[in-house]
């Protein structure tokens, strides 16, 4: 898990303060980053949207098929609630 530790880092997160703000704490970010845990795929969403990548990013087991997800994928995800702020483009 070392993307994710190091976008973790990057975005100078504390475990503690990671887990804290999905309602966690500091022992559920070190298992993750150990390998110990694959957390929920919502709890990952929440964690890459903190961090401001895609899921698929720090989380390879998330792997889409295609690179980017189609319009119909997001759409499908915002329906039931994910953020798909990550997937926006915002400049060509």
């Amino acid at each position: 898990m070392d993307l994710f530790r190091d976008e973790r880092l990057r975005m100078r997160y504390t475990q503690k303060g990671l887990g804290e703000l999905i309602g966690k704490g500091q022992q559920y970010i070190s298992e993750i980053e150990n390998g110990h845990l694959i957390p929920r795929f919502r709890d990952a969403d929440a964690l890459a949207t903190l961090l401001g990548v895609p899921v698929e990013r720090i989380f390879h087991y998330y792997v889409r098929t295609s690179p980017l997800p189609g319009f119909k994928d997001l759409m499908y995800l915002y329906s039931i609630g994910y953020d798909i702020r990550p997937y926006e483009v915002t400049s060509f």
